[in-house]
């Protein structure tokens, strides 16, 4: 098995049938293989990460190969192809809290194997870097998989159902007990 950078976070390398899975920034030199990656897709999985069963329009393959300031990419690559991508989108909310718009795709052969989770591990790690104090993640009902994620690392995570989608919401530790504006309101009462 090989070693990840993520394992200084205090978690195994995600190894699936055939070797071990390194993680990296995602750069714009991988673009024809994030398109690759975003072709073997299935239409359900494109469905559940883009709201859409289509590939993501050239702006957004822009963000996902790491072309905004404020975008952070990783990707996932066994043997130098890409089997996961994850991304996180920092702003600023009307409070002046840094938040970061996080969503991860995983190819759906590699599904399950907990590459969905280490890519989510390291976005939030780099994300609280950045000094971000809120999550957030716009998800599918029927995508089961990311809500039980989701409830599974944070508990105290807020939900808000409304059109498509489950917004869920979710304040770094290091800030959950903070006053003020982003110090924690849960978006169940909202």
């Amino acid at each position: 098995m090989k070693r990840t950078q993520l394992e200084e976070l205090g978690r195994p390398a995600a190894v699936h049938p055939g070797g071990g899975v390194e993680y990296r920034t995602v750069a714009a030199a991988d673009r024809d293989a994030m398109l690759s990656f975003l072709a073997g897709l299935s239409l359900r999985t494109r469905f559940l990460r883009f709201f859409a069963p289509a590939s993501p329009s050239p702006a957004v393959l822009r963000g996902m190969c790491g072309g905004g300031l404020t975008t952070d990419a990783l990707i996932a690559t066994d043997g130098g192809a890409i089997v996961g991508h994850g991304m996180a989108a920092d702003s600023l909310s009307p409070e002046g809290c840094l938040v970061s718009d996080l969503g991860v795709v995983v190819a759906d052969r590699w599904q399950n194997h907990g590459i969905g989770s280490q890519i989510l591990d390291r976005l939030v790690a780099r994300a609280a870097a950045r000094g971000v104090s809120v999550l957030v993640m716009d998800v599918l009902p029927e995508n089961k998989q990311m809500l039980a994620m989701i409830a599974r690392r944070w508990a105290g995570a807020g939900y808000r159902f409304g059109g498509d989608a489950v917004a869920a919401r979710v304040y770094l530790p290091r800030v959950a007990g903070a006053k003020g504006a982003c110090g924690g309101a849960d978006l169940r009462a909202a």
